[in-house]
C-alpha cells in the first residue's frame, strides 16, 4: 500500500470511530426528547377507585371493674361480746343462715329489769282501777260523801297507771327486740367476703365510725360493671343493649352483658354518662373486683366513606378529593374529614355513593384536567 494514503486513511478511520458514537448518542437524545414531549402532551396515567359507603359498626372500649349485684356489710344491732361465728371468708350462705352469736349480758339484765318494771306498773294500774271504781260508785250513791273533784283525780290516776303499763311494755319490748339480735343471720344468698371479728370481740350496736363491721356478704350470681361513656356516644346508649366484657385472665373468652340502666345525666366535669352493665355469673367464673374492659358496638349512624390518605389533597384551604367524571375529567371536590385511621381516613361529607376518585393524587392533579386510568396490574 502506498504510504502516501496510509496516514490520511488512518486519520479518517479515527475520526469515523469518534463520530459514530457521538452521532448515535445525539439521535438517542433527540428520540427520547420527542417521546418525552409526546408523553407530557398525553393525559397523565393515574390509579382510580370507586367508593362505596362504609357501614362498619362503631366500637367503643372502656375500662371498668366488676362489682357484685348486692354487697353489704353486716353490723351488730345490739351490744355484747362475740361468743361464736359459724362462717368464714369464701363460705357460701343462704338467706336466713346463722352467721354468728353474740353474748348480750347487759341487754339480758335490761330485760329482767324491764319485766320487773312492767309487773310493778301492772300492780299500780290494778290498784288505781279499783280506787277509781270505788270512788265513782260512792259518788253515785252519796254525792256528799266524796267530792266530784276527788273522783276525777282517781280516774286520772287510773289513766296514768294504764299509760305507765304501756310504757313499761314498750321498754320491755325494745330490750327483747335487741336481745333478738344476739344471733346474726344472712340477709340474702351470697358469699362471705370479709370477716372482721373473732371470738371475744367487743360488739357495739350501730354502724358509725366507732363500731366494727362483723361480716361483709356479696351476691355475685349477677355482676355489674360501671363505665363512663363519653359525651360523643351518650345518645347511642340504650337500656337492654348488649355489651362484650373481656377479662385479661380469659383472653379467648367474651362474656356477654347488657346495659341495665344509666344515670340519665352527664357528669358536668368529665362530660361522661355513668352506665351500668349487668353480667350473668351463674357458674361463678368471675369474681367481684376483677378488672374488665367493656366493648359497645354501635350501628353506623351515617353512610361515610373510607379512602386512602394519599387520595386527600391538602394545599391551601380545605381538603379536596379528585373525583373523575364519565369523560375522565377531574373535579376537585371539597370534603370534610372524620376519623383518622392512619393509612386511611373517613370522609363524612362531600362524596357520593359510587364516585370514582383518584386513589393517589399528586401535585400534577388540577381542576378540569383529563386523565388516563390505570388498567389492572398497570402502574402510573
Amino acid at each position: 500500500m502506498n504510504k502516501r494514503f496510509l496516514i490520511p486513511g488512518l486519520t479518517f478511520l479515527v475520526l469515523l470511530c469518534l463520530f459514530i458514537p457521538f452521532y448515535f448518542h445525539y439521535r438517542f437524545r433527540e428520540e427520547n426528547a420527542v417521546l418525552l414531549s409526546k408523553e407530557k402532551a398525553r393525559p397523565p396515567l393515574v390509579q382510580v377507585m370507586r367508593i362505596y359507603p362504609e357501614n362498619k359498626e362503631t366500637e367503643l372500649i372502656l375500662p371498668s371493674f366488676l362489682e357484685a349485684i348486692n354487697i353489704t356489710p353486716i353490723w351488730a344491732r345490739t351490744n355484747g361480746y362475740l361468743s361464736n361465728w359459724m362462717v368464714d371468708i369464701g363460705d357460701k350462705v343462704k338467706a336466713g343462715d346463722l352467721l354468728a352469736c353474740i353474748d348480750t349480758p347487759d341487754v339480758d339484765q335490761e330485760v329482767v329489769q324491764a319485766e320487773g318494771d312492767l309487773g310493778a306498773a301492772i300492780a299500780k294500774e290494778s290498784i288505781a282501777k279499783i280506787t277509781a271504781e270505788r270512788g265513782t260508785s260512792l259518788y253515785k250513791h252519796n254525792p256528799e260523801a266524796i267530792s266530784k273533784e276527788e273522783v276525777d283525780q282517781m280516774i286520772t290516776a287510773h289513766h296514768q297507771a294504764i299509760a305507765d303499763v304501756e310504757g313499761a311494755k314498750g321498754r320491755l319490748g325494745r330490750f327483747k327486740y335487741l336481745q333478738g339480735f344476739k344471733n346474726l343471720y344472712a340477709p340474702f344468698d351470697g358469699t362471705i367476703i370479709e370477716r372482721d371479728i373473732d371470738i371475744g370481740s367487743l360488739i357495739t350496736e350501730g354502724s358509725n365510725h366507732n363500731t366494727q363491721q362483723i361480716f361483709q356478704i356479696a351476691k355475685s350470681d349477677i355482676l355489674r360493671a360501671f363505665v363512663n361513656v363519653p359525651q360523643n356516644y351518650f345518645h347511642l346508649i340504650k337500656n337492654g343493649m348488649e355489651a362484650e366484657v373481656t377479662i385479661p385472665q380469659f383472653p379467648k373468652k367474651i362474656f356477654i352483658g347488657r346495659i341495665d340502666r344509666n344515670a340519665g345525666a352527664l357528669d358536668p366535669v368529665a362530660r361522661t354518662l355513668l352506665t351500668q352493665v349487668n353480667l350473668v355469673n351463674k357458674k361463678d367464673e368471675l369474681l367481684p373486683g376483677l378488672y374488665a374492659e367493656v366493648k359497645f358496638k354501635f350501628p353506623a349512624e351515617k353512610k361515610n366513606f373510607v379512602v386512602p390518605v394519599e387520595a386527600v389533597i391538602i394545599r391551601s384551604g380545605p381538603p379536596y378529593i379528585a373525583v373523575v367524571d364519565s369523560h375522565n375529567k377531574v373535579h376537585l371536590q371539597e370534603v370534610k374529614i372524620g376519623r383518622d385511621y392512619g393509612s386511611h381516613v373517613e370522609i363524612v361529607q362531600g362524596l357520593s355513593n359510587g364516585d370514582e376518585i383518584i386513589s393517589r393524587a399528586t401535585d400534577r392533579i388540577r381542576e378540569g384536567m383529563e386523565i388516563r386510568k390505570c388498567k389492572k396490574d398497570e402502574r402510573p
